[in-house]
């Protein structure tokens, strides 16, 4: 497999645009989009990708074919989407399955709840304040909510190949691998014990793909130092 650094044109586009889309998805669904999602163009990206990522499982592409099968429209697919989207990620009897924020995974024993603006909410606005960028004001969520720090990882990439600046590439490098790949594999666990068969699932999946790829440029970037 090739690396990151050595990507042509189209897979640069292909792996922004797939960052960009799931942190749309981790949003929270939209009716506009799933009428995209229900189009071939939509996974485009993420297949394009298919030749420098490894998907676990691999025919989660199918899988995801599969479930959109179910649904003529866009409207039955955002039902489908937004109850599972609140079950997992926002409300539920027992308490939230999923919470789609770093701080939730980060430092917590058995049984112990985690503060909802922990430590990584901290590192968060400190990465923002260091690069100039601000959380837009219309959004009220804690700075390390997942399709917050996509959109950071996204600024990092787009921004250091634009630039060539491959100190940028590096920090989307660790970014990736000390800070979200940890805690996302941790969600996705959570993901699978309560919908494994779900859409959310694959999505998961295939952002733990992505974020192991990119976890590669920190590795090359020290490998490079210790040479």
């Amino acid at each position: 497999m090739s690396n990151f650094l050595s990507l042509d044109e189209q897979l640069t586009k292909a792996l922004l645009d797939s960052i960009k889309r799931l942190s749309d998805l981790f949003w929270g669904p939209d009716r506009q989009t799933c009428g995209e999602m229900l189009t071939g163009d939509f996974w485009q990206p993420f297949k394009t990708l298919d030749i420098v990522l490894e998907y676990n499982p691999p025919e989660v592409f199918q899988k995801i074919e599969n479930t959109l099968n179910k649904f003529t429209d866009k409207d039955s697919l955002f039902n489908y989407l937004e109850t599972a989207y609140v079950r997992l990620f926002i409300s539920h009897r027992d308490g939230i399955t999923a919470p789609l924020y770093e701080s939730c995974y980060c430092g917590v024993g058995p049984g112990e709840t985690a503060p909802l603006m922990g430590e990584p909410a901290l590192k968060m606005k400190q990465r923002f304040d260091s690069k100039g960028l601000s959380v837009d004001s219309n959004i009220h969520e804690p700075p390390d909510h997942l399709a917050i720090e996509l959109e950071y990882l996204y600024f990092l990439l787009s921004k250091g190949w634009q630039d060539q600046d491959g100190a940028l590439i590096a920090e989307a490098g660790s970014f990736a691998a000390e800070s979200m790949l940890p805690w996302v594999a941790k969600l996705q666990k959570q993901i699978v014990r309560q919908m494994p068969d779900h859409i959310y699932f694959f999505l998961a999946s295939i952002l733990l793909a992505i974020l192991y790829r990119i976890g590669n440029l920190h590795e090359l970037s020290q490998n490079s130092r210790a040479m």
